[in-house]
Order: structure tokens, then sequence, then C-alpha cells
């Protein structure tokens, strides 16, 4: 992007080439967003439950509880909420019911809800017309070589010694592979959240100010409190994590890149840090000058891997990002007579 610079320039996205600021129509464009979210919230919920229930039934069948009707179902979910992490068959089933049932709600939410602002589902994913699915492929690679060092200098200076959970799930090879590729189903479930948190929210944001430091900002604050983590290295890791989304989402047009590396975040967490329990994936400490230079390493890291991509010739084509994707363009002006 030229003129303002990188960071300005993010308001000038081609994700939100469509949204224009409220004029004198401001009020009744609240009334749109509270109405949307309202109806996507009860849609959502809707398809979360019908999720659910797919997910328990041949669950409750399978352990015999399937005569017990409603109350069995219910024993069922609270086994899966309550089951201490370690046993493979339970980490796969919450895995499973992760995916469906907050990928129902996302989705759903989204759907309904921008059905009220007179824009369609694909708006909230990219400009491109299409998934591009190799700049999600790109997420996940690129994002490794920034988390991997990350995780693994955490392990290296972390004073407890726990089990790393890919090693500790199974002694057996293909319980571990198994495991290893249950992992794949936090690509959806990433994507799922990027929908409603960069493609939605984002573009929501700038339908009423179209500032950097808001669009990014509101967007991470959210994402991080919605997490529910009470601990406040927990909260900053979030939100930086967020905001870097919500700069890969502005800055290459659609949330395919940042699906990715929210994906490898959640995986590489989910294989060598913590194995994936009702709070997971995500282990918080306390924050001290070696968190917060993570963090920073972090976010600088998914800073320099977008600008890879769009700076990097060879690189953006294989990635599948053309140049009008990234900003939306300006108008012509014609020569005065």
């Amino acid at each position: 992007m030229s003129g303002p610079g990188v960071w300005a320039g993010l308001a000038e996205s081609a994700f939100l080439a469509d949204i224009d600021l409220p004029g004198r129509d401001l009020m009744p464009r609240i009334a749109k967003l509270v109405r949307g979210f309202a109806v996507g919230f009860g849609i959502g919920m809707v398809a979360a439950t019908a999720c659910l229930v797919l997910v328990l039934v041949p669950y409750t069948l399978a352990t015999g509880r399937g005569g017990e009707g409603i109350a069995g179902l219910f024993a069922v979910a609270l086994t899966l909420r309550d089951s201490p992490a370690g046993g493979l068959g339970i980490t796969i089933e919450r895995l499973v019911y992760a995916t469906l049932t907050n990928g129902a709600f996302f989705v759903a939410f989204v759907a309904a809800a921008t059905v009220f602002t007179g824009r369609q589902l694909p708006a909230c994913v990219t400009v491109a017309g299409k998934v591009r699915w190799r700049l999600l492929a790109a997420g996940l690679a690129l994002s490794t070589l920034v988390l991997g060092p990350l995780i693994a200098g955490s392990r290296l200076l972390s004073a407890e010694a726990t089990a790393v959970p890919l090693l500790a799930i199974s002694p057996h090879g293909a319980g571990r592979i198994a495991y290893a590729l249950s992992t794949l189903l936090l690509i959806p479930s990433a994507a799922a959240e990027e929908l409603i948190f960069r493609g939605w929210l984002v573009r929501q944001t700038a339908a009423f100010s179209r500032r950097p430091a808001i669009l990014v900002g509101a967007s991470a604050v959210i994402f991080s409190a919605l997490h529910l983590d009470a601990s406040w290295d927990g909260f900053i890791t979030r939100a930086l994590m967020g905001a870097g989304f919500a700069y890969m989402t502005l800055r290459l047009g659609g949330i395919e890149f940042s699906t990715g590396a929210h994906a490898t975040n959640n995986i590489l967490i989910v294989l060598f840090i913590q194995p994936l329990t009702p709070q997971s994936p995500g282990a918080a400490s306390d924050v001290s000058a070696g968190s917060l230079l993570a963090d920073a390493a972090l976010i600088g890291g998914y800073v320099l891997i977008t600008e890879a991509v769009v700076r990097v010739a060879p690189l953006r084509r294989w990635a599948g990002v053309r140049l009008e994707e990234l900003t939306r363009p300006v108008p012509k002006v014609l020569p005065a007579r």
C-alpha cells in the first residue's frame, strides 16, 4: 500500500471496499447491527444445539446409555466436559465436539447476522470470490516457522517438566498418529473463529470507524475477552494474537492466512504443550519479562510473514494472492477541462 503507509493503509483494505462509513444513517445502522446480533445469536444457538445432539447421540448409544434418553445425553455431555485429559478416545471426542458445535454456532451466527446489513457470508471470508486454499496453506507453513521456535524455547525454559502430549497420549505409534491427525480438526475450528472475530467483527467495526487502531484493537480485545481466561498473561497473549490475525485479514483481503496462523497455534499447543481440555488450548501463567518478550516476538513474526506474502512476488504468487486483493481501487480522477 502506498501513500499513508502500511498501518494507516489498513483502512483502505480491499476487505472493506464494500463498506461505507455512516452518514445520517448512524442510528439505523446501529439498530440493524443489534437486530442482526440478536437473530444471529439465536440461530447460532439452535445450530450449535443440533450439532451437540448429533455428536452426543452416537456416543451415548456406544456407552450403553441410550435408553436413558435426555438424562443419558446430559450425563455424557458432563463426561466430555469433566473427564481429565490424557485418554486418546476422550480427547478425539472433544475435538469433534468442539469443532462441530463451535463451528455451527459461528457460521450460523454470521450467516444470519449479515442478512441485516445487506451483505452475504462470502464477503466475510475473502475478496477473491472463492477461498484461497494456497493462502491458508501458506498461513499454516509460515506461522509454524514463527511459533515453532517460541514453543521449543518455552519448553526448554519452563520449570515444569510436563510430558509432551503427543508422546503421552498413547504408548503406541498408531495412537499417536491418530491423535496428530485428529488435531487437523482444529483447522475448521479456527476458520469458524476467524469468520466471526475477523470476518464479521472487523467488517462491522469498519461500518463505524476506519481507524486501524480501532479496527484491529476491537477484534483483539473482544477475541481475548471471550476466551474467559482470568490471567493477565493469557489475556495479553490472546489479544496480541487477535491483533495479528486482524492485521493479516486486512492486509491480505480475507481470513484464509489468519485461519492458517490461528490453527497452527492451536495445533502446536495441543501437540506439544497441553492436551485438549475444556480450558485449552493455551496454558497461561503470570505476566513476566519473558512472556512479554515472547508476545513481542509472536506479533513481530506475524507481521513479518504477512509482509513477506505481500511484498515477495514469488511467495505472493505461490500463495495465490493478486495485487488487487490487497487494497481497494483508488477512484480515477478525470483531468480538468
